[in-house]
C-alpha cells in the first residue's frame, strides 16, 4: 500500500485563523525533566530566582515542549540529554499564580554518564544541582512539585501518563483507569492474619466495597514485589510476603472494566499484637481496617474476594495452590461447582459496582 500522506502538500494556513490563534489568550506552559543517574537517584536543582528545590527545566517560549526542555537543560546545566516519554501533565489553575499554567514532566536521559559536580550551572538561574534518592527529593521539593514528581515517578514505573490538577490526581472513569495499566494486567493481594487467627479486611477510601490488602502490579515489578510494596504504602507495614496461595484468572468479560486480569494472593506470617497496633494508613487509600473472624470477613467482602479468601484459607490448611477462574474453582479442582456458584452469579452485580467506582480486581 502506497503512503501518499507523507508527500501530499500541506494546505496553506487560513490567514484569518492564523491571526486569531496568534492573538488568542493561552495558558503559560513549562517542561521539566525527571533525570536519574546510574544509581537511580533523581536530579534536582536550586533555582536562584525562587526559594526551594525544583526539577530541572523551565518555561516554554514560542516553541514545542521537548525542544524547549532540551534548550533549558543545555542553558541552565550544560547537559545534553535525550527526551523520552511524557510522564505527567499538571494543569495549575489561574487562582494559584494569576494565570493558568500547564506543566509537563518528561523522562530524560543524559547522553553520557553525568556527575552533578561536573554540570555547568548558569549563574543567574541555578545555585546548585545534585542527585538525591527519591525520598530526599520528595522532602526537598516544594509541595506541589513534590506531588507532581511523585506522580511522574509512578508513571515512569508504569505504562501511563499521570493527569493532575495542581499536583493532585484527577478523577478518572474506571474504564479509562484500567485501560492504561500494563498488560497483562495483574493484581497482588495478601492474606494478613493476627495471632488469634483473625483476617484483616480494609475499607478503601476510593470505593464502597471492602478489600483485602494489595493492589495493581506495576510494569517493572513482580507480583511478590507489588504485594510487599502495597503493604508498605497502604499500612506502613514492612513484612516479607510468604508463599503463593491462590491464582485467580478472569477474562475481560468477567471483570466489568474491559481488561482481563490475573490476581495473585499470598500468605504472610501472622502479625503480632505490636505489629497489628502499629498499622497506619500511610497513603490515604484506606479509611479503616478490621480484624474479623474468617467467616465474618468472607461475609464482609464482595463475592469474588470472599471466594479468594476461602480458597486461600483452604490452601493454607491443605497445601498447594488453588486456581480460580473469576472466583470459581478451575475445572478439575476439588470443589469445582461450575458456572452456577455464588461467585459466578455475582459477576453481573460486580460489573455494575465497577462502573460506579474503582472496584477491587
Amino acid at each position: 500500500m502506497n503512503d501518499t500522506t507523507a508527500t501530499a502538500p500541506e494546505p496553506a494556513p487560513d490567514p484569518e485563523l492564523a491571526r486569531y490563534l496568534v492573538a488568542h489568550a493561552a495558558p503559560a506552559a513549562c517542561a521539566d525533566a525527571l533525570i536519574r543517574d546510574h544509581l537511580g537517584r533523581v536530579l534536582i536543582v536550586d533555582p536562584g530566582y525562587k526559594p526551594g528545590w525544583d526539577l530541572p527545566g523551565g518555561m516554554l517560549e514560542d516553541e514545542e515542549p521537548a525542544p524547549a526542555l532540551l534548550r533549558e537543560l543545555q542553558e541552565e546545566l550544560g547537559l545534553e540529554a535525550e527526551i523520552g516519554r511524557l510522564l505527567a501533565v499538571d494543569t495549575v489553575p489561574a487562582e494559584r499564580w494569576g494565570r493558568a499554567i500547564i506543566s509537563l514532566v518528561y523522562a530524560a536521559r543524559p547522553r553520557t554518564t553525568v556527575d552533578a559536580a561536573a554540570l555547568v550551572l548558569q549563574p543567574c538561574e541555578i545555585r546548585a544541582a545534585k542527585f538525591v534518592p527519591e525520598e530526599e527529593a520528595l522532602a526537598l521539593l516544594e509541595p506541589t512539585v513534590a506531588r507532581r514528581f511523585a506522580a511522574a515517578a509512578a508513571a515512569e514505573r508504569g505504562a501511563h501518563t499521570a493527569l493532575l490538577r495542581d499536583g493532585h490526581r484527577r478523577p478518572m472513569p474506571p474504564r479509562d483507569h484500567f485501560a492504561q495499566l500494563p498488560a497483562p494486567m495483574a493484581a497482588a493481594t495478601v492474606l494478613l492474619r493476627d495471632t488469634a487467627g483473625r483476617v484483616l479486611v480494609l475499607d478503601p477510601s476510593y470505593q464502597p466495597q471492602a478489600e483485602l490488602p494489595g493492589g495493581t502490579v506495576g510494569a517493572c515489578e513482580s507480583p511478590e514485589q507489588a504485594a510487599a510494596r502495597e503493604l508498605r504504602e497502604e499500612l506502613a507495614l514492612e513484612l516479607p510476603v510468604g508463599r503463593l496461595l491462590v491464582v485467580d484468572t478472569a477474562p475481560a468479560s468477567a471483570t466489568g472494566h474491559g481488561r482481563a486480569v490475573t490476581c495473585f494472593l499470598y500468605d504472610a506470617a501472622p502479625l503480632t499484637p505490636a505489629q497489628a497496633g502499629a498499622l497506619r494508613f500511610a497513603d490515604g487509600e484506606v479509611r479503616a481496617a478490621h480484624w474479623l473472624d474468617p467467616k465474618e470477613a468472607a461475609r464482609r467482602l464482595p463475592p469474588h474476594l470472599a471466594a479468594r479468601l476461602t480458597a486461600a484459607l483452604r490452601a493454607r490448611e491443605e497445601g498447594g495452590i488453588v486456581h480460580l477462574r473469576a472466583g470459581d474453582p478451575a475445572t478439575g479442582q476439588a470443589g469445582a461447582t461450575g458456572g452456577g456458584t455464588p461467585a459466578a452469579a455475582a459477576r453481573h452485580g460486580r460489573r455494575r459496582d465497577v462502573e460506579r467506582g474503582r472496584s477491587g480486581v
